[in-house]
C-alpha cells in the first residue's frame, strides 16, 4: 500500500518515487511564505508606512518511515536517502495528491534517522523553498496572429518565454502587454530611411552536399589525406589517409571560395566532436587568402590518447608573425566540452578579432569561452578572406573521435554610420525573449546589447493578458509558461 502523502523527487531529469525505495510518508506540510516587509516611520505621524513587500522563503516539513526486510536493505535505503536529499542544486518534489504542481527545494542542516527495529526507522527533515511558488505544467497556448489573449489561471505572475520566428528582415522586435509593459531589441527605422544590412550573408551551407566544395590544397602543421562525405545533414571524414613520417596531424579537407574577397567578417561553424571512448580528433575551419595562405584557423580537438579532453584553439597568420592568441577549454570544468556539439566563431572588425566557442544545449549557447584580441603590431593579420576551408584530422595510429560539421555561415560585415538603422534578424532566425532567465537571444546567442533602454522582463498577470508583437506580419510567434501558485 502506498501512502496518500507519497511524492516523487526529481533531480538531473531522474525521478524517484518514495514508495518504490521503501519509504512511507507520514506527514508533508508546506509552510506559508515568509512575508518580508520594509516599513518607514515619519516623525510626527502615528504608526508607520510600508515601503516594500516581498515573498521570502518557505519551509517544507516532511516525516518519513523506512520499511525494509533486512539490515542490509535498511542500510542501502539510508544511503539512497542521503543521495536524494543532499544535492548541490535545487531538486523538485511532485506530490501524488497534486501531480500537476511542482515545488523546488534544497536541504539545509542535518537530520538523523531513528531506529525502530533493526530493519525499520523513521526521520523527519525540513527543506527550504528558495522560490516560494508552486508551479504548474508548462503551457503553450496558441498565438495565431500579432495579437493574442493569453490566460494565466495561477495566483501569481507567470514569467513567459516568447519565441519569434522571423518571416521578413527586421530592424527591431517588440512584445508588449495591456499595461504598456514591453520588451524590445533593436530600433525601428524612420519612414524616410531605408534599413541597411550590417551583416551580408555570403555562405549559408547546411552541409547537405559536397557540390560547391573542392579538395583542400593546404594545411598547417600536418598533412592532407583521406576523404570527406556528406550524409545529407553534415560533413564527416570517411578516411584519413596512410600515416606519413614524421607523424603529424593528418586528414581530409574541403575548400569553398567566397563570391567576393572580404575584409570585415563573421563566421559561425556548427560542429560535433564526440571523444569519450575514442582517442584523438581535430575539427578545423580555415580562412584563406587568394593565394591559399592561412589568415586564421580555429579548431576543437582531443589531443590525448589516454584521456578525454576537448580544447579549443585559434591560430593567426602564415609567416614570422604567426601566433596562437587563444587556447582555451570549457570555462568551469575542463571536461565539460567532452562530446562537444556547438559553435566555433571568428570575427574581424578593423584590427579587432573575436574568438568564440560555445556548446549548444536546448538550442541555447552555454559553457562559452571567448576573447577579443588586437594584434600588437599594426597591419598584421589583415589579408582579405577569399576562401573557407573545413578539415578533419587525427593523430596517426589512434582511434578517431566522431566528428562532423553541420552548418557554416559566413557574413561580410558592412561599416555603418551611427544614423543608419541596421537589420538585426532575417528570415528563419529565431528571437527568444526569455523572461524566466532574463535572456534575450537570436539563434541561441546572447543579444542583450540590442535591448531597448525602457524594455523590461514582464510577467503574465493572473487572468487574461493581451500580448502584441511588432512589427506586424513579421513573425510566427510561440509562447510557453508555467502558472505559479502562492
Amino acid at each position: 500500500m502506498k501512502s496518500e502523502l507519497n511524492f516523487k523527487v526529481k533531480y538531473n531529469n531522474i525521478s524517484t518515487d518514495m514508495h518504490d525505495i521503501g519509504l512511507w510518508v507520514e506527514s508533508f506540510h508546506i509552510f506559508s511564505p515568509n512575508a518580508e516587509r520594509t516599513k518607514l516611520t515619519v516623525p510626527g505621524m502615528a504608526g508607520s508606512h510600508q515601503s516594500n513587500y516581498r515573498m521570502g522563503e518557505r519551509k517544507v516539513h516532511i516525516a518519513l518511515q523506512i520499511e525494509s526486510d533486512t539490515m542490509i536493505e535498511y542500510d542501502e535505503i539510508k544511503h539512497k536517502i542521503y543521495e536524494l536529499f543532499y544535492t548541490e542544486k535545487e531538486f523538485s518534489i511532485i506530490r501524488d495528491l497534486t501531480p500537476d504542481k511542482e515545488i523546488f527545494v534544497i536541504q539545509e542542516g542535518d537530520y538523523d534517522i531513528e531506529n525502530i527495529t533493526q530493519s525499520d526507522g523513521e526521520f523527519s527533515l525540513t527543506l527550504t523553498m528558495l522560490d516560494p511558488y508552486l508551479y504548474g505544467p508548462e503551457l503553450t497556448p496558441p498565438f495565431p496572429s500579432d495579437v493574442a489573449i493569453v490566460t494565466n489561471n495561477g495566483t501569481a505572475d507567470a514569467d513567459p518565454i516568447i519565441e519569434l520566428e522571423v518571416m521578413a528582415p527586421i530592424t527591431f522586435a517588440m512584445v508588449q502587454n495591456q499595461n504598456d509593459e514591453y520588451m524590445m531589441i533593436g530600433r525601428p527605422a524612420p519612414v524616410e530611411q531605408e534599413p541597411v544590412e550590417e551583416y551580408t550573408k555570403l555562405i549559408n551551407d547546411n552541409m547537405s552536399t559536397l557540390v560547391g566544395w573542392g579538395d583542400a590544397v593546404t594545411v598547417t602543421d600536418g598533412y592532407l589525406g583521406g576523404e570527406i562525405e556528406s550524409d545529407g545533414i553534415r560533413f564527416f571524414p570517411r578516411s584519413f589517409g596512410t600515416a606519413v613520417a614524421p607523424l603529424r596531424w593528418q586528414g581530409p579537407g574541403l575548400v569553398k571560395s567566397l563570391p567576393e574577397e572580404v575584409q570585415d567578417f563573421e563566421m559561425n561553424v556548427t560542429v560535433r566532436n564526440e571523444n569519450v571512448g575514442w582517442e584523438t580528433g581535430m575539427v578545423e575551419a580555415y580562412l584563406l587568402d587568394s593565394l591559399d595562405r592561412q589568415i586564421v584557423r580555429i579548431h576543437l580537438s582531443d589531443s590525448w590518447k589516454e584521456s578525454a579532453n576537448i580544447n579549443g584553439r585559434v591560430q593567426l597568420g602564415h609567416d614570422e608573425y604567426q601566433r596562437f592568441p587563444f587556447m582555451t577549454s570549457a570555462p568551469d570544468n575542463h571536461r565539460d566540452w567532452n562530446n562537444f556539439y556547438g559553435i566555433m566563431k571568428l570575427q574581424r572588425r578593423g584590427n579587432r578579432w573575436w574568438f568564440y566557442f560555445a556548446r549548444i544545449s536546448d538550442d541555447k549557447r552555454v559553457q562559452i569561452s571567448h576573447k577579443h584580441y588586437i594584434p600588437p603590431i599594426e597591419g598584421i593579420f589583415q589579408e582579405k578572406v577569399a576562401k573557407v576551408q573545413i578539415v578533419f584530422r587525427k593523430w596517426p595510429n589512434t582511434e578517431t573521435t566522431r566528428m562532423g560539421v553541420y552548418h557554416l555561415n559566413f557574413w561580410k560585415i558592412n561599416d555603418l554610420s551611427p544614423d543608419e538603422v541596421p537589420i538585426i534578424a532575417d528570415v528563419g532566425d529565431i528571437i527568444t525573449f526569455d523572461h524566466v532567465n532574463e535572456e534575450l537571444l537570436i539563434n541561441g546567442e546572447d543579444k542583450k546589447s540590442l535591448k531597448d533602454f525602457g524594455g523590461s522582463y514582464f510577467g503574465l498577470k493572473p487572468g487574461e493578458n493581451q500580448l502584441i508583437v511588432h512589427p506586424s506580419n513579421a513573425f510566427n510567434t510561440n509562447i510557453r509558461f508555467r502558472e505559479r501558485f502562492k
